[in-house]
């Protein structure tokens, strides 16, 4: 017996050229590692189009899970979320519903906490599965802007029909910088 009804691989942003980001490789490897050893028999890879992008980042992943050996049949899609609570509810309707299901979360180290939170809170019984990476200075304001997004979880500010209120993206600019 499986110990999970599911893995959920979450999506990272793709190149310029539609192409799996090194980032997203990585969680694409431990997704098909964690399946080879048996955690769950299918695989759930969450993420859709983003701006500017002609395909979905659960297609990306779901060829790259092909070349990791996963067999099409193994891998669900999941292909209209933006945002990791996104993954969550969508998966769940893709697994036909959160109540009940155990899953093996499968994200980069920096944010397997939130997610497996997230997962939780979507109703899910979760477990993590990190990718771990290089801890460089990216690293480092990925795991730190972290700490904002669980708190935006913890507030309820990511729950269904509610978000996180307008002062506080000011704050974010503020404390993290804007991108150019």
């Amino acid at each position: 017996m499986r110990a999970f009804d599911a893995i959920l691989l979450l999506g990272y942003g793709l190149d310029e050229r539609d192409q799996a980001t090194q980032e997203l490789c990585l969680r694409v490897g431990a997704a098909a590692k964690a399946y080879r050893e048996g955690a769950a028999k299918v695989i759930v890879a969450c993420g859709g189009t983003t701006p500017g992008h002609k395909v979905s980042e659960a297609e990306v992943m779901a060829r790259l899970l092909c070349k990791e050996g996963v067999p099409d049949s193994a891998v669900i899609l999941e292909d209209k979320s933006q945002v990791t609570i996104e993954n969550m509810r969508f998966a769940a309707e893709k697994l036909g519903g959160a109540k009940g299901k155990r899953v093996l979360v499968v994200t980069s180290d920096y944010h397997l906490r939130r997610s497996v939170l997230t997962a939780m809170r979507a109703g899910f019984y979760a477990r993590g599965y990190a990718s771990v990476m290089e801890h460089d200075e990216a690293w480092k304001e990925k795991k730190s802007k972290e700490l904002a997004y669980t708190v935006d979880l913890l507030l309820g500010w990511q729950d269904e029909g509610k978000s996180r209120p307008q002062w506080t993206y000011k704050l974010f600019d503020l404390v993290f910088g804007k991108k150019k």
